[in-house]
């Protein structure tokens, strides 16, 4: 019936942080440093008067963020940035400088070299700190597919570290044969050279080449002087019109997205009166349809063309409405913003999230849509937190005809975004690709369809993907699949049973030897059946980096205000950070408010003086 508040101060010592960030990667182990670091990480630990100062974490470089203070040095790939930026997400109220220790070789991630922390950052270099004079092999650019009997552009990039004119042959070759050759000369002054030329596209299927430039002399590093590519050679080309009577940022990225697959072509028209042969084309692109596409519509519907409209605020949906026979949508005039929702259960071709959820939301009109014909959903909406089952990106059948639609405009925001992810617009122009694939085939699809990559390193999994199809060409999700995999070499046969993944079958290897394989899809009953081959490279992107990145480490501990300094002499470090002015324990007086019912002991002596006192009154008759 009482609650008397009780107040009192407390004072609290708060520590500075000192965050200690290992790289966790082969290349340290290739640098034969494990001990350095080791021991390194030792002296931290036992420092008295770094433990008096700072509360001291130990974290290693990777993609989750974690609390670890033993490290095997055996991480593929690094990313600096990431866990710098998470560190500083982490303790944004407390100071934190962070001791770095690393070769500063990075192969994922953004520069971090210019990367602004709030604390400073002392990075402590380790490995080689001597240049070597290297030729490698940067990129190799060149299409996914071509058609049979026409020449495919590749464009390679060589890069030259060293001080001296050389002169060195590089060479492609296919199966042994060298297709293209030429000599390319380096001097400090021209240190990179990008090769352009073109390759006959003779056979049918996926054609493998291998890229060499010839090692230096006293060349240390020679796994990066060779790389591999790949592509599929077809002999079909899908045409694929895109028609649209507003002038949008989108027409740009579906045209661009389209055109980087090079089994599709695309033409753009925005004069929506010329005269147009659509039987001519696979799939026609309908942007943001409105009474100018009577016409048209008609026009389409004489030939049962394939379409894919995509609507918008500039959509007419009274006449969109009546223009088609596949859906209606029951709208009101309030425009909406829709974050997409990735819908695991679509079957009709494999597809994968591109954490959709995280991109920027798609405006359209408010309403409910409704099919008249069978349909299945990629992508749901969601209005602000809310998740609903109103569709964003749908695909429809009629017969052989097939479709789709998407309900919001200004999608060129999502490629964008995904290339300042990404640097690269891969990612989602696969994922648009392989829509605009499956809208414009005009063939029944095989009852299996297989997908994997040709070329895989062998410090990664290798994925094979694949889609089962009953009689009618439904997904079955009750197919039994089994794949046999033959290394050419050893002859040895590994057979793996596919596992179920929502929209389609996969198998994974772990730690495959490098070599060349072969392999074989079935179905239980072996009524379908595919082949396919793959390689794996025996290649670790972590061993092409022969020296410490030293001068990003020193901009990076220039532009925190840090101090860069080597391994073998750390001490002059950890002196300095312990005689620091700038980090100094901290007293923070806190008042603490308490309720009498929080201290139990209390609260039972006052209710059992309470009741001692009624009993007594109650003995002595004075209550």
């Amino acid at each position: 019936m009482i609650n008397p508040k009780i107040k009192s101060n407390v004072i609290e010592n708060v520590q500075p942080v000192l965050n200690v960030l290992v790289d966790n990667s082969t290349s340290i182990a290739y640098a034969k440093a494990e001990e350095k670091v080791t021991s390194f990480i030792t002296e931290i630990k036992e420092n008295n008067a770094l433990n008096e100062k700072f509360d001291l974490k130990f974290y290693a470089i990777s993609d989750i963020l974690k609390e670890q203070d033993t490290f095997a040095f055996n991480v593929s790939e690094t990313n600096i940035v990431k866990p710098l930026q998470d560190l500083q997400t982490l303790h944004k109220e407390i100071v934190t400088p962070t001791i770095l220790i690393t070769d500063g070789n990075q192969t994922q991630g953004s520069n971090y070299a210019y990367y602004k922390a709030k604390y400073p950052i002392y990075p402590v270099v380790v490995g080689d700190t001597l240049q070597y004079d290297d030729l490698k092999i940067t990129q190799v650019n060149v299409n996914s597919y071509a058609n049979l009997n026409n020449n495919f552009p590749v464009e390679i990039f060589v890069n030259y570290d060293g001080g001296k004119n050389v002169k060195q042959n590089f060479t492609v070759s296919q199966n042994g044969k060298v297709v293209f050759r030429k000599i390319l000369n380096f001097s400090n002054e021209d240190s990179s050279q990008k090769v352009q030329f073109n390759l006959g596209a003779n056979r049918i299927g996926i054609q493998n080449y291998t890229c060499t430039i010839s090692p230096l002399n006293n060349e240390k590093n020679t796994i990066n002087n060779n790389n591999n590519f790949s592509l599929e050679v077809v002999n079909e080309q899908a045409k694929i019109l895109v028609l649209s009577a507003v002038n949008h940022p989108d027409i740009g990225m579906i045209s661009g997205s389209i055109s980087s697959n090079k089994q599709h072509k695309v033409v753009v028209e925005n004069n929506l009166n010329k005269n147009i042969q659509y039987k001519d084309y696979q799939l026609i692109i309908l942007y943001q349809p409105n009474n100018k596409f009577n016409k048209i519509f008609k026009d389409i519907e004489a030939v049962k063309a394939n379409i894919f409209v995509i609507t918008g605020a500039a959509t007419q949906w009274n006449f969109l409405n009546s223009a088609q026979p596949f859906f209606t949508k029951n709208y009101v005039s309030k425009i909406e913003s829709y974050v997409p929702v990735y819908n695991e259960d679509y079957d009709e071709f494999i597809t994968e999230d591109i954490q959709f959820s995280d991109l920027t939301p798609l405006k359209g009109y408010f309403g409910e849509i409704k099919f008249k014909v069978p349909h299945k959903t990629i992508l749901f909406q969601r209005i602000s937190n809310f998740e609903t089952k109103n569709p964003l990106l749908t695909t429809f059948s009629l017969d052989d005809r097939r479709g789709a639609i998407l309900l919001g405009s200004d999608i060129w925001k999502w490629r964008m975004q995904k290339h300042v992810e990404d640097n690269s617009f891969k990612q989602f122009d696969n994922f648009f690709n392989k829509l605009v694939q499956y809208l414009s085939s005009t063939r029944k699809y095989d009852r299996l369809e297989i997908e994997y990559a040709p070329f895989n390193y062998a410090n990664r999994d290798v994925v094979i993907k694949a889609q089962y199809f009953d009689a009618t060409y439904v997904f079955d999700n009750e197919g039994s699949l089994v794949l046999t995999a033959t290394n050419k070499a050893t002859k040895e046969t590994t057979k793996i049973p596919f596992t179920l993944k929502s929209n389609h079958y996969e198998v994974v290897f772990k730690d495959l030897k490098p070599g060349d394989y072969s392999f074989s899809v079935k179905t239980e009953d072996e009524s379908s059946i595919k082949y396919g081959s793959f390689s794996v490279l025996p290649f670790d992107i972590e061993q092409q980096l022969s020296s410490a990145n030293t001068k990003d480490l020193k901009l990076l501990a220039t532009s925190t205000g840090g101090d860069f300094t080597h391994i073998d002499k750390f001490e002059k470090l950890l002196n300095k950070l312990t005689s620091d002015n700038r980090y100094k324990i901290i007293q923070k007086s806190k008042e603490k408010i308490q309720s009498l019912i929080d201290w139990k002991w209390l609260l039972a002596l006052t209710l059992l003086s309470l009741s001692l006192e009624w009993f007594i009154r109650k003995y002595y008759g004075k209550i």
